[in-house]
């Protein structure tokens, strides 16, 4: 496989605004046509560093890179070859999508037609609703609508925001496979953060989870959510006998100290195993969960944060 160019070069990005530290030293590379993800809670610093990416915000100490130019020099030129959706889309709701992405289009400086217009539409699942008032739209309408905007000038790299905040299941699907689409077939670049793993992990090739302003993960998708790394929660009619029984049998290496019921480490492959020696075993098994330790991870910090996130929208 040869090297990807890289996209986006981030050194030492430190944020601080009155007392707070909100970017604490993040330093990260996207390597060209991917989807690299962006994870962390609400007021983990994740919004704050996509500004700085955008110029929307200064950063206190470090570089930013994109392209391989440097952003404060460059911005112009780079700028031009970004597209991005932040928060929700600004959207002008009395107007038909059709002539909110036209307006768009002018604001951009670029020169596009009726055709390359509707094309856009098609391009994000809006072509039957091009001359609908944007008003009469779900919430999930409107972010595809959003995505065409920040689409229409061509852009290599796409910078989304939490791009499947307060859609519906079906709205979140198709966004991810219009990210999906925009990278395999169309050669994009794709920036996404968002606050769930699960969402992440469907789409990512790389992806990097901050916390508080500094990195607590990175790396490729596939290594970080390794399957060997899976964690077994087992509540079972009487764990401290269950608990005995595997002390004594083939899984006791894998059982890890846990505060309720039981808990193993073990490849994914092996779950039906355990679950088969278990019924062998005459135990009765009342929940046997399964989840990864990056999840588990996740999770900790969630708990954590959860007090905090909630006054942090």
């Amino acid at each position: 496989m040869h090297m990807r160019e890289t996209l986006i070069s981030v050194n030492n990005l430190v944020k601080d605004f009155k007392g707070l530290r909100a970017v604490n030293g993040l330093s990260f590379t996207v390597p060209q046509g991917e989807v690299y993800g962006f994870l962390g809670q609400n007021g983990a610093g994740k919004s704050t560093t996509i500004r700085m990416l955008l110029t929307l915000v200064q950063p206190t100490s470090g570089s930013i890179q994109l392209f391989g130019q440097n952003l404060t020099t460059e911005r112009h030129t780079i700028l031009r070859q970004v597209g991005a959706v932040i928060e929700r889309p600004d959207l002008y709701k009395y107007l038909t999508a059709y002539d909110n992405l036209r307006i768009m289009a002018r604001l951009s400086g670029v020169k596009v037609g009726q055709k390359e217009l509707m094309r856009e539409l098609e391009r994000v699942g809006l072509g039957q609703r091009a001359h609908s008032r944007v008003k009469t739209f779900s919430q999930g309408m409107k972010q595809r609508l959003g995505i065409a905007c920040a689409l229409i000038h061509n852009p290599q790299l796409i910078i989304l925001d939490e791009p499947t905040n307060g859609l519906d299941p079906q709205g979140i699907a198709d966004i991810r496979n219009l990210i999906l689409h925009l990278v395999k077939n169309e050669g994009k670049s794709v920036f996404v953060s968002s606050h769930l793993l699960s969402e992440i992990q469907l789409i990512a090739d790389s992806m990097l989870i901050i916390d508080k302003g500094r990195e607590v993960a990175q790396g490729r998708v596939s290594e970080l959510l390794n399957p060997s790394e899976t964690i077994v929660q087992l509540h079972t009619t009487d764990d401290a006998a269950t608990t005995q029984w595997l002390q004594a049998s083939q899984w006791q290496q894998h059982l890890a100290p846990a505060a309720d019921g039981i808990q193993l480490r073990l490849h994914s492959n092996r779950i039906p195993l355990l679950n088969r020696d278990l019924v062998g075993a005459g135990v009765d098994v009342l929940s046997l969960q399964s989840r990864h330790s990056l999840e588990d991870y996740f999770l900790s910090l969630t708990t954590s944060n959860q007090h905090v996130a909630a006054y942090q929208h």
